[in-house]
């Protein structure tokens, strides 16, 4: 064994997963964060209302729904 074997200890799952909300922009295919926040376990139970986003990838304001959502850690 190497004096630098480093191992990470892996933590059990525990609670509930947090994940944030990204969409992707229509114009320009890449992801933006929403700034919001949804427990994973929740997220199909969800009611959205009216989400909007000021995209900074093409500066427009565009309108999501739930099935243009990625969540990411």
């Amino acid at each position: 064994m190497s004096k630098f074997d480093l191992t990470r200890a892996v933590k059990p799952a525990t609670g509930s997963v947090i994940k944030r909300i990204l969409v992707r922009c229509p114009s320009t295919g890449r992801l933006t964060a929403t700034g919001k926040t949804v427990e994973e376990s929740a997220w199909d139970g969800t009611k959205l209302n009216r989400p909007r986003l000021n995209c900074p990838h093409c500066g427009e304001t565009h309108s999501w729904t739930k099935k243009d959502v990625v969540l990411a850690r």
